[in-house]
């Protein structure tokens, strides 16, 4: 860890994209992630995660989250991780979806410490780069044992591990309870890094300040909002909030961010997989909550950059 408390950029399905973690790291973030890796699709070589691992050139900083449930499985995907030039391998012990857990991994895995300690073990044991873990605070609130997996995955050999704050069963909501974060700082030697109900800025900061947590993770707080890791580092390095973004900034770095996904996935299938992204960065520019639904409907780049010139424009003339 570095001397001032790191940011993470979360790896998010469908999000952490190369598109998204150029724009995040230029903001910011000190660390990134690809979207979550099926182990078992890694070690069979299939195409389409191997697509999900491609990195930009130059690229650092930047770590790979595995799920699995095969101890054998994950710790041969960790050394390909390290063979394909990331930093760090992760072990996804959080995530809630159905889909997931049914196979019993993500979270799943918190009901199974013993395996969840051998997976770590055997992981640790083939590679150079750091292992981590990424958990919730338990299955559900009559099984919280984050202070357990925490202790099992230190005496593994894990070498930091993030805690979201809540249980698989409490999903998104409630708020998250950070005070199970500062209790695993003090049950553990190895750094604890904190994720949920991170915001804004001010709410990474007080995280920080309130559990003492080693750094923190951010996730659906930089959905169209990549400008939060910016704020944050200029608090953490100076002790001052950076200068907010504008709405022509907020435009800029869209359209920046759409090209990209165009020029990742083709125009076609970029703009579709960029809609949804379109309307988180939309929400902060126009101070809307809903989704304008005229997004859904836009198939060119020509077009994005059109509906949002016109409505920054409306937005400025509103203002004077």
């Amino acid at each position: 860890m570095r001397d001032r408390p790191a940011v993470f950029a979360a790896p998010l399905a469908g999000v952490s994209d190369i598109a998204y973690r150029s724009i995040v790291k230029r903001m910011g973030a000190d660390y990134t992630f690809p979207e979550m890796i099926a182990s078992e699709g890694l070690i069979r070589d299939n195409g389409r995660t191997m697509d999900m691992m491609r990195r930009y050139d130059g690229e650092s900083n930047v770590g790979c989250q595995l799920f699995g449930t095969r101890p054998e499985a994950v710790a041969h995907a960790a050394k390909v991780v390290e063979q394909q030039g990331f930093n760090s391998a992760d072990l996804n012990c959080g995530c809630p979806v159905h889909k997931v857990v049914d196979k019993n991994g993500g979270a799943a895995l918190l009901k199974t410490p013993l395996l969840l300690g051998k997976i770590i073990e055997e992981s640790v044991r083939g590679i150079s780069i750091p292992f981590s873990i990424k958990i919730r605070s338990g299955w559900d609130k009559k099984s919280i044992n984050y202070v357990e997996i925490g202790k099992i995955a230190e005496q593994s050999g894990a070498a930091y591990i993030t805690l979201h704050a809540r249980t698989q069963s409490e999903m998104f909501l409630p708020e998250a309870h950070w005070d199970h974060i500062a209790e695993l700082k003090q049950s553990v030697k190895i750094p604890v890094i904190g994720n949920g109900n991170v915001w804004t800025a001010d709410d990474a900061i007080r995280m920080l300040k309130e559990t003492g947590c080693d750094g923190v993770m951010i996730a659906s707080g930089s959905l169209g909002n990549p400008f939060i890791f910016r704020e944050i580092r200029s608090i953490l390095e100076t002790g001052n909030p950076a200068a907010p973004a504008t709405n022509q900034e907020r435009v800029l770095v869209c359209l920046e961010h759409v090209k990209k996904m165009t020029e990742l996935f083709g125009e076609g299938p970029g703009i579709r997989r960029a809609r949804k992204l379109i309307g988180w960065y939309y929400q902060y520019i126009s101070g809307r909550k809903r989704i304008d639904q005229q997004l859904f409907q836009v198939d060119t780049f020509a077009e994005v950059e059109k509906y949002l010139t016109e409505a920054l424009t409306k937005l400025q003339e509103k203002a004077a």
